[in-house]
């Protein structure tokens, strides 16, 4: 019995539906298994399956105020009669009724989304709605609603999934930052630099290690050298030397058009690289000996320039990026590095399309920890 079989009264109905990440298109199946006497002794006079997916938005009036304005769009809504009591004759055997079923989720449903904040909620939720209508005046339906997630098919990031794995072929997208710094607010200025490599894709495919590099770059102020002497240990800027030193997160930027006004909040969405804890994946860092770069006709004047490296990679598994009349969501990858003194810090910015990465649907494997495991992360 899978995690979604949940009885209703003593098992008299029993879904089976298999945990499984949906695609828009395809088909969402499963099984009823009925307790022929039970559904007699309930008073169960039909048994109906139904399919249903809603868009809800949702904005304060202002930031004191306890008043809401409320979108709701209940952009599918689908059922079937799977049982008649009047039709319908005993089972052999155990008495157990199996009556499998199929309904399909429209091409262009938008993926299952999750967003919360003080001042916006907004939410496309999808579910399986199994009743079990009964007689009598005051008698209570008996109803199981199962949450399910849905995605859009990806046929080119299904295609780059499998360029990933095997190890990127392709190009590589590259954003630079630069800057002139000074540790005091006098003196001359120091240069560093950072550049972010990650694969130039049209779309970045969910549950697929995707690489990066980070290379960071420090040229000192001009200084004098004396022969062959090497730089002194208080050279400024220093380059960082492990990953607890940079800040590489990914955000989400979510447009909601409500009935009041448009509001476009932003978000947190996971750490790549973060000073709280250890990254995960683990990065790989290189660091170059110093270099001298004289200057032009001046042997004994120059800079000292060295290069740091960090290799990891991540992987994706929120929903992927869409657009609705009533939301729009989008991502970007935001990279920072703080060097020593005010005000010196690198950043770079780098917008990216997720997109699910897969043509039809998968089983989501509930026991692993991975998140390759086929489970996006969508509030409840």
């Amino acid at each position: 019995m899978s995690l979604y079989s949940l009885p209703l009264k003593k098992s008299a109905i029993t879904l089976n539906l298999p945990p499984t990440l949906y695609v828009a298109g395809a088909p969402v199946e499963g099984e009823l298994e009925l307790d022929y006497q039970l559904l007699l002794d309930d008073d169960i006079d039909r048994i109906v399956v139904g399919l249903e997916g809603t868009i809800h938005t949702k904005n304060r009036m202002g930031a004191q105020a306890e008043s809401f304005k409320i979108g709701t769009n209940e952009f599918l809504r689908t059922s079937s009669t799977l049982w008649v009591r009047a039709r319908s004759t005993p089972p052999e055997g155990d008495h157990i009724l199996r009556i499998p079923f199929s309904m399909h989720i429209p091409a262009d449903s938008p993926p299952s989304f999750g967003f919360e904040s003080y001042m916006n909620v907004a939410y496309v939720h999808y579910a399986v709605e199994v009743i079990g209508m009964r007689t009598g005046t005051f008698a209570v339906d008996r109803t199981i609603k199962v949450p399910i997630l849905v995605v859009a098919p990806d046929p080119l990031g299904n295609a780059l999934r499998t360029e990933l794995k095997l190890g990127w072929p392709g190009d590589w997208g590259r954003v630079k930052a630069e800057s002139r710094i000074r540790k005091m607010p006098w003196g001359d200025y120091s240069t560093v630099k950072m550049e972010l490599l990650v694969p130039h894709l049209d779309t970045f495919p969910l549950f697929t290690e995707v690489p990066y590099s980070i290379i960071l770059t420090t040229i000192s102020a001009p200084t004098k050298r004396k022969g062959a002497a090497q730089p002194a240990k208080d050279i400024f800027p220093p380059v960082p030397r492990s990953a607890s030193e940079i800040d590489f997160e990914l955000r989400r930027h979510v447009d909601l058009q409500t009935p009041y006004f448009p509001s476009n909040p932003e978000e947190h969405v996971t750490d790549i690289i973060s000073k709280a804890h250890a990254p995960v994946p683990p990065v790989d860092v290189e660091i170059t000996d110093y270099v001298w770069l004289p200057e032009e006709g001046k042997e004994d004047r120059g800079c000292w320039m060295q290069e740091a490296t960090f290799h990891s990679s991540l992987v994706l598994r929120y929903t992927p990026t869409f657009l609705t009349e009533e939301i729009k969501i989008k991502y970007t990858l935001h990279l920072k590095v703080e060097f020593p003194g005010m005000g010196n810090t690198l950043r770079i910015e780098f917008p990216i399309n997720i997109g699910s990465g897969i043509e039809s649907p998968i089983p989501i494997d509930e026991q692993a920890l991975s998140p390759t495991s086929g489970s996006i992360d969508v509030p409840a």
